[in-house]
């Protein structure tokens, strides 16, 4: 619908200050739109249960007395208080405003965590709550989409300012509208990487309203060590080399797309709590360049990020850190040497091996135009080229071809060997392109996003921890049959999951075949649709071939 008033703005109202307040009007109305409908959908989406306030206190006094002192001194409405029965442990908070709050645990934080750290959570959640971060990132949002309205109306609208004009006025307008529409577009690609920024920062900010009412960041530090890394730990550290593990994962306090899979490390099999293993998946967040990437565009700092200003926090609380990541550095040399940043390189390079020919294709076929009509160039050696582009092109497609088969052999290696998600959670040099292949056993036993009726991915725990479970095909209306069809079906269930191990920034599993207990088999056909581009490309090919011969 947005889209069709846009177009329908531009060609009424071309490059006219009108057509310039129709869209920017157009889309303020969108943005309260999404804020007003926004909490509804989460309601009519997400199977949550909501509980009323005398039973929530009868139930998690430890948490009421929270929420009451939260309350009670920022002079704010009870929120509206919801179960998810999901043991993905997870957390949330939505609303219109700090007076129509909902805040949503999920099963998974109520038996997974300790009382203190399902608190230190809650009080994350009710510091959104009271910093009216619903208002806040709405508005702080809706800047790079006004912008990149401004920027789509004045690209638009130069072509018909171009075309309804002949003399030089409407030739000057035109290039105007296009050098607004480039600012604009850099102004919406610039002001949406400081959103991120800000979003970022007001999570500190709950971060730290979870250490005041508390007067304890260990409290998160120890719960987000259990989210992100999946470490069931109590008391001090010496205490917690009593402890057991327990499988975890990634809560609602992170960004869904960043977190998409928080993995769970176990102690081993003695019960001993082994920091070592702690820094190793920490390692990841701190030294990988794909970490920086993705924290780039993350709503969310990574975690070791926030452990990390946590222990800040624990000197002004007297208080002595109880996450040590000051051996992570020589944990990750010994693993993956002094530098990761050449893995890195040739990551993105296989990543963007056909792409890059394309690339220089379309760069060749721009210099040849240039120098067919403006006589631009003059190379002797470019002339057998530009004399049989079609022969050029037809043996490029081939490359692509190519080039598409050694990624796709890259991304989905062979070799596959039983882990637990211990070996795997542990590796500092995996990245999303630089997989490992492997077979997990263990047992489904929630959706990857928890409570929402759509969500074609799981979690999977083995008795190292937990894992999410990509199974995205890429094909909306195959995930949609997947997650509505298949997916509580296999919640409960002991499987077998053949896949690659894929961390981007957070561990997960991309799933090629899964065997459940029933006896039932779901394969997964990401890996062979991806040689429908190489098809592609060797059909092109053939056709450039033809036309080469024919001319």
């Amino acid at each position: 619908m947005y889209a069709v008033i846009f177009v329908v703005g531009v060609w009424f109202l071309p490059s006219t200050i009108f057509g310039l307040l129709f869209m920017v009007g157009l889309t303020i109305l969108i943005v309260l739109f999404q804020y007003g409908i926004s909490p509804l959908l989460i309601g009519w989406l997400y199977r949550i249960d909501w509980i009323p306030y005398e039973q929530f206190v009868r139930q998690f006094p430890h948490l009421a007395e929270s929420l009451e002192k939260v309350v009670a001194y920022n002079r704010i409405k009870m929120p509206r208080l919801g179960i998810i029965h999901d043991l993905n442990p997870n957390a949330f908070t939505y609303g219109w405003t700090k007076n129509s709050a909902r805040v949503v645990l999920t099963d998974g934080i109520l038996k997974y965590l300790n009382k203190k750290e399902q608190n230190a959570v809650f009080s994350h959640e009710l510091g959104h709550v009271v910093h009216s971060d619903f208002i806040l990132m709405t508005v702080v949002f809706a800047i790079p989409l006004l912008l990149l309205s401004v920027a789509r109306w004045a690209y638009y609208a130069s072509f018909f300012s171009r075309g309804s004009s002949r003399d030089d006025e409407g030739a000057l307008l035109g290039i105007a509208l296009i050098a607004i529409a480039v600012l604009s577009y850099l102004s919406y690609y610039i002001s949406y990487l400081i959103s991120l920024i800000i979003s970022r920062i007001r999570e500190y900010y709950a971060d730290e309203h979870s250490a005041e009412v508390l007067e304890d960041p260990n409290a998160l530090a120890t719960g987000l060590v259990k989210i992100a890394y999946g470490l069931l730990v109590d008391g001090n550290i010496e205490e917690r080399k009593k402890s057991r593990v327990l499988a975890l994962r990634g809560l609602g306090i992170f960004d869904h797309r960043a977190a998409k899979g928080l993995g769970i490390i176990s102690v081993g099999q003695t019960g001993v709590l082994s920091m070592e293993a702690i820094q190793k998946a920490a390692a990841w967040d701190l030294y990988n360049p794909w970490a920086r990437y993705y924290q780039v565009f993350s709503t969310h700092p990574l975690p070791a990020k926030r452990i990390m200003r946590l222990n800040m926090l624990c000197e002004i609380y007297g208080i002595k850190p109880e996450i040590d990541f000051s051996d992570a550095k020589r944990l990750k040399e010994e693993q993956a040497g002094k530098s990761l940043w050449d893995e890195f390189l040739w990551d993105v390079f296989i990543k963007a091996l056909p792409t890059l020919v394309f690339i220089a294709l379309l760069g060749l076929t721009i210099v040849w135009i240039f120098d067919l009509v403006f006589d631009a160039f003059n190379v002797a050696f470019l002339a057998p080229v530009y004399a049989n582009m079609w022969l050029v092109w037809a043996i490029g497609f081939y490359i692509i071809g190519i080039m598409t088969i050694i990624k796709t052999g890259y991304m989905y290696k062979g070799g596959f060997e039983d882990k637990t998600v211990l070996d795997l959670v542990t590796n500092v040099k995996v990245s999303p392109i630089r997989t490992i292949p492997a077979f997990l056993e263990g047992k489904i036993v929630g959706r990857g996003i928890p409570g929402y009726y759509f969500s074609e991915d799981m979690y999977f725990q083995d008795n190292t921890g937990l894992m999410y479970v990509d199974y995205r095909f890429g094909i909306g209306i195959a995930d949609l049959i997947f997650a509505l069809r298949t997916v509580n079906k296999l919640i409960g269930q002991r499987v077998r999951i053949k896949g690659w191990y894929r961390r981007g920034p957070s561990p997960y599993i991309q799933v090629n075949t899964i065997w459940s207990e029933s006896g039932t088999r779901h394969k997964n056909y990401a890996k062979s649709f991806r040689y429908f581009w190489t098809v592609l490309a060797f059909i092109l090919g053939i056709g450039c071939l033809y036309f080469y011969f024919m001319g």
